[in-house]
């Protein structure tokens, strides 16, 4: 007779072991995550061919991966046989910025943004490996406009947003570049500070530089520097370091 107070030992799962995982799982894993970061950093849906060649790997390896992704909804192919974000990446990154109370702060300053210049506005978070995360943007109802950037990343060196994170600010509180990740676009951005005060992101307006004066990147500047400085507030940022970063009085 089995004892009902006993406490029953939960069946073994054939399928698992006590063992790590050897390096090949490891590996395997390894190159699952950069065929999905591959597939997500980019504009548009990719092939296989190009998402081999993004991450070294062999068209066979890299469609057994793929394979693997998309059952489990990271990754989806479309009718076209491009590779898109699947909905369970989406639902992950849905979740995770939830979690992030700049980029709901920022919402309303990046529409205002996006209706005074005209132009695109976009929020960044510095990440490891000096990069820049766009986290967030609202497009330029132009016809012609710059790409989409949320969910990429550009380098911390040689960029606006860059600079602005990083603290490389001009004396009005602002950094611009005439030439970014993308020819002929002009960018202009301003730190967002946190709660202690440090740099915690920026905002930046992206647009043609064909369309792009002198007298708009002031405007812009200008601008930004302002709406930075709302956003900074509401993260809990000391005024006085608002105030800093406003006046220009602080130089990166």
């Amino acid at each position: 007779m089995v004892d009902p107070d006993s406490k029953a030992m939960p069946a073994r799962d054939p399928q698992r072991t006590s063992h790590p995982p050897g390096p090949g799982s490891t590996r395997a894993v390894e190159r699952a995550l950069l065929l999905l970061v591959a597939a997500s950093d980019r504009t548009a849906p990719t092939t296989l061919t190009e998402l081999a060649r993004a991450t070294d790997l062999s068209p066979s390896t890299a469609m057994r991966l793929l394979a693997t992704l998309e059952r489990q909804n990271f990754i989806r192919r479309g009718e076209d046989n491009r590779y898109r974000p699947g909905t369970r990446l989406m639902q992950i990154a849905a979740t995770t910025l939830r979690e992030e109370p700049i980029y709901e702060l920022a919402g309303p300053c990046l529409v205002e943004l996006a209706r005074q210049t005209g132009e695109s506005a976009n929020l960044g978070i510095p990440i490891e490996g000096e990069r820049v995360l766009y986290l967030r943007q609202v497009a330029s109802r132009q016809l012609v406009q710059t790409a989409t950037w949320a969910g990429r990343t550009v380098p911390i060196a040689g960029t606006a947003i860059g600079a602005a994170v990083s603290g490389g600010l001009n004396d009005e509180g602002y950094a611009a570049t005439r030439r970014t990740i993308e020819p002929d676009v002009t960018a202009v951005a301003a730190p967002v500070r946190g709660h202690a005060g440090d740099i915690v992101g920026a905002l930046s307006v992206t647009a043609p530089t064909y369309r792009t004066a002198d007298e708009d990147v002031a405007t812009y500047g200008r601008a930004l520097v302002r709406h930075a400085g709302v956003v900074s507030l509401s993260l809990g940022a000391p005024s006085n370091a608002v105030v800093v970063a406003v006046t220009g009085t602080e130089r990166g």
